[in-house]
């Protein structure tokens, strides 16, 4: 993702109607500085580090704000713990099932939308392709745990 100054990140949440705080604006710029794929709680001690009197609740409530008003994804692929994608540019993503770590895949994307057909009456709002698998550090781990000792 391109670089984005404090003016283009505010800039962001007006066109979105979101208003502009000091806590939103650290928020967003924290998932949006990194290729992880954070939860809240990691962007919460992020921005502590800035706002030392700011709430988790104050995070996850900011980031389902955000998310309602299509400024981020959710990536969840297995577990229960939402994670958090400021890339809203069509892509997939890796998962790994050992450390539970989420990459964005960096493939080709499939242009052609999975659409249900007419007669269903879905209506498709957002769209996630998910790869599962293993990163390279836990293959690794789980090849070296399977040689013969």
């Amino acid at each position: 993702m391109e670089g984005k100054n404090d003016k283009d990140f505010i800039a962001t949440l007006r066109d979105h109607g979101l208003q502009v705080t000091y806590q939103r604006l650290a928020i967003y710029q924290a998932l949006y500085n990194t290729k992880e794929h954070p939860s809240a709680e990691v962007i919460y001690q992020h921005v502590k580090k800035r706002f030392p009197m700011i709430s988790l609740g104050t995070v996850y409530k900011t980031l389902e704000r955000f998310y309602e008003v299509g400024l981020i994804e959710k990536v969840s692929p297995i577990t229960e713990v939402a994670r958090y994608d400021a890339n809203l540019g069509a892509h997939h993503h890796l998962v790994c099932l050992q450390c539970h770590s989420i990459q964005d895949a960096d493939t080709p994307i499939i242009d052609q939308k999975i659409v249900p057909q007419e007669k269903s009456g879905f209506q498709v709002l957002r769209q996630q392709v998910i790869l599962q698998g293993y990163c390279p550090e836990c293959r690794r781990n789980i090849e070296a745990s399977r040689a013969p000792k």
